[in-house]
């Protein structure tokens, strides 16, 4: 939360305190005068002149506090929305480097829900919070130095009142609060998660239970979403009562004590409506903490989660120094170990494997063998507990990550879609690629009759629904080739493709001048130009001519 505050500290928050507070005191102001105009129009004046000033003044005091109360709302937007950007920004720019294996076991509708509704909740501190509070100090503090100039008692009524509805009920608020906002943002992040678990496991549910499963955990979120949020409810139920009720004993206050120094003779009777109406617009300083700082708890917590996800360390890091990338991209393994966190087994033991610049090599193995967390090691999306893996014979943890990315294209067994264009998601591999370049990597793989339908402008849905599972990896396949990487990193690229375009895809890898590693369970679609790694046996072997596709 600190470091929250830290980013709103400046000439642009200050600002909007101060027009808040001059809102809030023009406000008062405006009832004050009104009060006496009232008063003095009562006592029948011989001529309207004596009145004019006070007229002016409600005027005066109308006008500016529209004017104040309009700015300062543009004021606070833009430190609000200023803040959320730097806040979302700066976490994209911390999650980036932990993807994909430090994001591994957190579930996608609770990363969504930390991006966009936690931070979102963070505008709070600005509108909700640090401006309300600043604004009932400098006014508070104001209101009460002019009421102390008509009545000191009623200044010290006013002071403590204040105080009450200002500390008191707010610093109660938040305590009480605390508990529901974490309850009630563990349930929305929960239901969250739940949601988007069922939308995109639809498919699977109906063949199922019908969903029925899902849609029992979905409705236990949701009841405990329910029940926070009516503790909420009662909570700023309470404050609201008081908001309203306090400002009333401090009307009743002033009304007396005023009225006796009217009857006393020691007061003009002008200042008996002019300080008991003041005094019921000071409170509008502090009138709305009690409700605001009853979410408080919620927004500490939502930051507290989000900096907890922006200070999740990456599996992987750019090194101090980087070392120049070498001129080679001969990609090799020397007795590589890697262990999963939490797994008693490692998941690859003592591996040595070589794929030399234009190699075409196929890694097989039954599920589990190891084969894709090879490709994570190669790519560096994780670094090995043991060995290690070099690029042109330079360690990779000795290289910046970019350049090590740079010279790999990987091509996952079910790529990630982006709910846009074909082509923009083609472009993904090169962001120069012309469309002709385009159409003839469709062809390569196999889709060139999604250039009639969707078409290279064509919406391919959201994550890519409009296109089947085998049409995805192809696409996957098509982004990898298009990238002018000098090694690709393929994962089952011919997993859904029927034996006689697996082998033409299988024709059109061995081809390219650049190196493969593949990861496959169908070495039968392998000819001789392949050298297959067994992972199950260790061996590493030339495939026979014989089994030519």
């Amino acid at each position: 939360m600190s470091e929250l505050l830290a980013l709103v500290r400046g000439p642009r928050t200050a600002l909007a305190v101060v027009l808040g507070a001059l809102t809030v005191l023009c406000g008062a102001g405006l009832l004050a005068t009104s009060g006496a105009l009232i008063t003095g129009a009562s006592q029948r004046p011989s001529t309207l002149l004596v009145l004019m000033p006070l007229i002016t003044g409600v005027r005066f005091f109308g006008v500016a506090r529209a004017t104040l109360r309009y700015t300062e709302r543009l004021v606070t937007h833009d430190v609000t929305l200023r803040l959320v950007a730097r806040v979302r920004g700066r976490l994209l720019e911390r999650l980036t480097p932990l993807a994909p294996a430090a994001l591994s076991g957190v579930r996608g509708g609770e990363l969504l829900s930390r991006v966009r509704t936690d931070v979102d909740e963070l505008q709070g501190v600005v509108a909700r919070l640090v401006v309300p509070t600043g604004v009932a100090v400098v006014a508070g503090a104001v209101a009460v130095g002019f009421t102390a100039l008509v009545s000191p008692a009623t200044a010290l009524v006013l002071a403590g009142l204040l105080l009450v509805l200002g500390v008191a009920v707010p610093a109660g608020a938040a305590r009480a609060g605390r508990r529901a906002a974490v309850a009630a943002a563990r349930a929305d992040a929960a239901v969250a998660a739940d949601t988007l678990d069922l939308v995109r496991g639809l498919a699977d549910h109906l063949g199922g239970d019908g969903g029925a499963t899902a849609l029992r955990a979905l409705e236990g979120h949701l009841d405990r979403q329910e029940e926070a949020e009516r503790a909420a409810a009662r909570l700023a139920a309470a404050t609201t009562l008081c908001r309203e009720g306090v400002p009333g004993l401090g009307l009743v206050a002033a009304l007396w004590l005023v009225g006796t120094d009217v009857a006393a003779g020691t007061t003009d009777v002008l200042l008996l409506a002019a300080c008991a109406l003041g005094v019921l617009g000071a409170f509008e300083a502090v009138g709305g903490l009690g409700v605001a700082w009853s979410v408080a708890g919620g927004i500490r917590a939502a930051a507290g989660r989000v900096r907890a996800l922006g200070e999740q360390r990456p599996a992987v890091t750019d090194p101090e120094e980087p070392a120049p990338l070498p001129p080679g991209s001969a990609l090799r393994l020397e007795g590589v170990t890697l262990r999963y966190p939490g797994s008693g087994e490692p998941a690859v033991a003592g591996l040595d494997l070589a794929v030399a610049d234009g190699a075409k090599v196929a890694l097989t193995g039954a599920s589990g063998a190891g084969k894709s967390t090879v490709l994570d090691l190669a790519l560096r999306a994780r670094d090995p507990d043991a060995g290690r893996v070099t690029l042109g014979g330079t360690d990779l943890r000795d290289l910046p990550l970019d350049g090590v990315r740079s010279r790999l294209a990987w091509a996952a067994q079910a790529p990630q879609l982006l709910g846009g264009t074909l082509a923009g998601n083609l472009r993904l591999g090169r962001h120069d690629a012309t469309d002709a370049e385009l159409l003839a990597a469709l062809d390569d793989v196999g889709l060139g009759h999604l250039a009639a339908a969707p078409g290279l402008d064509g919406w391919v849905g959201e994550a890519g629904e409009r296109l089947s599972a085998g049409e995805r990896a192809r696409v996957g396949l098509a982004r990898a080739l298009l990238s002018p990487a000098d090694v690709l990193l393929l994962d089952e690229p011919t997993a859904h493709l029927d034996p006689a375009l697996s082998a033409r895809v299988v024709d059109l890898l061995a081809r390219d001048p650049r190196a493969v590693l593949l990861v496959t369970h169908d070495a039968a679609a392998l000819d001789g130009r392949w050298r297959v790694v067994d992972l199950d046996t260790d061996e590493s072997r030339p495939r026979a001519a014989s089994t030519r596709a």
